[in-house]
């Protein structure tokens, strides 16, 4: 093992020296706060348990603040580093995602966002690069759109065993929040939430810094959104020609099929069919938009629902005509709309877990 070590602490397993590059050593980027800090507080345990079963060469670096994962797996794929592991919940995955392309913050001063476009093809850092997908979340929605049988330590441990496979990604441009002339380039893998899902994750996320409980947080953010949240008019174009203006309560551009809470919102979602699935909650009230959000846990392919759209593309563009509407992606609040999103199929090459389904 190629590691300098101090005290026997989580945070001291950690590579200081990374200037001899061997470009198949394995990288663990991990993150200690993932899964309510519990991944680093065992770590040391988790590591005796795993290490015989790691590759013999593997470094491990820890991530300290939001988006080090972006920028620590830029710096080891651009030195010549190719197998990249993200060990945290689904916001490290997508960080480290987000890691193997070239996307940066845009300044574009675009008067008309409808103009806006993302390239045909996205740059990659390393065209030999793979990412090793291992969930250490708390919810680890990710895992479940991959229908991946283990998590953390158990998932580590078939680290050898994994299959490497493309997948899909969604490309997003998505509006500042505070700048509305600045947009966010982001990765997308499992899907993004705008309107109402996005809003309650915000508040959530915002009581989570206080309070650091996952079910009182979501409640909280639940109760201070759905009762008072409105619908926002939008202009919805699909592939650039179909134009929809509707009052959307909340809307789901998704990769995989579930969403936090177990919600099945994108059930013909697939990772490798080169399409993004696009669903509209329309106009709803607090009370059916509860109902609404009760039934994504079926089976629903939405082909009769009078008030949820469903539609599959290669690209849509999201447009508001009233208030600021919040925008997450795998989770994590990013922004607001407008929005554009594109699918660029078998993007991204993956080791995980053999899933019992195709993606």
């Amino acid at each position: 093992m190629s590691q300098n070590t101090t005290k026997k602490s989580s945070k001291d397993i950690i590579v200081r020296n990374m200037n001899t590059i061997n470009s198949n050593e394995i990288i663990l980027v991990l993150n200690p706060n993932s899964q309510g800090g519990n991944t680093g507080k065992n770590w040391i345990a988790t590591y005796t348990k795993v290490k015989d079963f790691l590759p013999k060469d593997h470094k491990i670096i820890f991530t300290k603040k939001t988006n080090d994962g972006i920028f620590v797996t830029r710096k080891l794929l651009r030195k010549g580093y190719r197998n990249i592991v993200a060990i945290g919940g689904d916001g490290t995955i997508n960080e480290v995602a987000n890691g193997f392309f070239d996307l940066k913050l845009q300044d574009k001063r675009s008067k008309d966002f409808g103009k806006i476009n993302l390239d045909s093809k996205l740059k990659q850092i390393n065209s030999n690069g793979i990412m090793y997908i291992v969930p250490s979340g708390s919810r680890n929605v990710m895992a479940r759109s991959l229908e991946l049988k283990h998590q953390g330590p158990e998932s580590l441990i078939r680290i050898k065993q994994m299959k490497k496979r493309k997948m899909d990604i969604i490309a997003a441009i998505i509006t500042d929040k505070d700048d509305p002339s600045l947009f966010h380039n982001r990765i997308i893998m499992n899907a993004a939430e705008i309107g109402v899902g996005a809003e309650i994750i915000d508040r959530s996320k915002k009581v989570r810094g206080k309070i650091k409980n996952r079910f009182v947080s979501t409640m909280a953010g639940i109760i201070a959104t759905l009762p008072a949240y409105t619908s926002n008019e939008c202009d919805i174009i699909i592939d650039k020609h179909k134009k929809i203006s509707t009052k959307m309560t909340m809307g789901i551009v998704a990769n995989g099929r579930f969403l936090g809470g177990g919600f099945k919102a994108a059930p013909r979602a697939r990772f490798s069919d080169g399409l993004l699935d696009i669903i509209i909650l329309k106009n709803s009230g607090s009370l059916k938009m509860i109902d609404k959000l009760i039934e994504l846990k079926g089976t629903s392919s939405y082909k009769y629902e009078e008030d949820i759209l469903y539609y599959q593309a290669s690209e849509v563009k999201i447009l508001p005509k009233e208030s600021e509407v919040t925008v997450t992606v795998d989770g994590e609040p990013i922004g607001k709309l407008p929005a554009f999103f594109k699918s660029y199929p078998n993007a991204l090459t993956i080791k995980s877990e053999a899933s019992p389904v195709r993606i």
